[in-house]
């Protein structure tokens, strides 16, 4: 299983920079050793469904927000027996689910599992990832950033993994994002271990029960989705993270608030409001209402073959954009399921 960890541990750097010399041997040993610590970075930080997915902030329309459960009853509209979707949260343990009213009731009922994507595709996105997420060859940092910039950017990944740009090689700034959100993460939350998540307990479970397991996209939809922007635009978007990093960390406790208590007209209002780093509309729609659209045309198809549990993740449901309106508007009835 990939995810991402110790960042520390991986980008040692610091060590190598004291023994450093001027012979052609030595430096093109130290070229491989930080070509390797760029590979093995790329590995560490991802973890699928990838946490930017549900902690980027996108933009939810206004509209008759459903709210109050984050399991959602689907029948109706020609099917004989009803389907679940659960918002999920991508980083929290499956013990939450506990707390989660009819959950494992449905998830028992149904005949198939719909994730995001299927766990077992995490190599060919490791791998996909390593081709990739590599800027190319005529593309630098330098050329990307201002000078004042690059310096701001050096300075604040060094305080915070400990090495600076350098070290990132010729990872694409959204690379350098994504391990940031995602260490920020897991430093601020240290109780929440990526293994454990609701997401991964679904499937692990459908595969021991031996019924079907679909993914919603690919390895390929998910990069695509992340490396949308242009790479100018990318590392704008890292230098405005690294110079918010407070705003982040609100926002990731307020929306875990909101998760627990169920709260998806709060989560779609606050998603609303304009923040230094907002998404622009390329972005918005890439990363979160291109891939609600994709979704929305395979669900009829597969609740119609089998009754099915549906897990993605919670922002995937609210907003016009959302499975919950989507459906509902393709003529399904979507209940709310608040007990047993």
């Amino acid at each position: 299983m990939l995810q991402f960890s110790n960042l520390d541990k991986v980008m040692d750097a610091r060590d190598h920079s004291k023994n450093r010399t001027s012979s052609k041997s030595l430096m093109s040993r130290e070229d491989n050793r930080n070509s390797t610590k760029t590979m093995t970075l790329l590995k560490k930080i991802l973890i699928i469904p990838i946490l930017i997915f549900f902690v980027c902030p996108v933009f939810a329309h206004n509209s008759t927000e459903k709210t109050g459960s984050l399991l959602w009853k689907i029948s109706g509209n020609g099917l004989t027996q009803p389907s679940y979707i659960l918002g999920t949260h991508h980083f929290f343990p499956f013990s939450f689910l506990d707390s989660i009213a009819g959950v494992k009731k449905a998830f028992a009922s149904s005949e198939q599992m719909v994730g995001e994507l299927v766990m077992q595709d995490l190599a060919a996105l490791a791998l996909e990832m390593q081709k990739t997420g590599m800027m190319p060859q005529d593309s630098t940092w330098q050329l990307l950033l201002s000078e004042d910039d690059y310096r701001f950017v050096d300075e604040e990944l060094t305080a915070f993994f400990g090495v600076g740009l350098q070290n990132f090689g010729r990872l694409k700034p959204y690379m350098v994002s994504l391990s940031y959100t995602a260490v920020l993460y897991q430093r601020k939350f240290p109780q929440i271990n990526p293994s454990e998540s609701m997401d991964i307990w679904f499937q692990q479970q459908a595969a021991n029960r031996e019924i079907p397991i679909i993914g919603l996209e690919t390895a390929q939809n998910q990069i695509d989705a992340l490396g949308i922007s242009s790479l100018k635009q990318q590392a704008a978007d890292l230098v405005c993270a690294l110079k918010n990093t407070d705003l982040a960390e609100l926002a990731l406790m307020k929306l875990n608030r909101m998760y627990r208590s169920a709260d998806l007209t709060g989560i779609s209002e606050m998603l609303r409001e304009e923040t230094p780093c907002s998404m622009s509309a390329e972005q918005e729609n890439a990363l979160n209402d291109a891939r609600n659209k994709r979704w929305l045309e395979k669900l009829p198809a597969i609740m119609s073959e089998k009754s099915s549990f549906v897990a993605v993740g919670l922002l995937h449901l609210v907003g016009e954009a959302g499975l919950l309106y989507g459906l509902e508007q393709a003529g399904y009835t979507v209940e709310a399921v608040v007990s047993e």
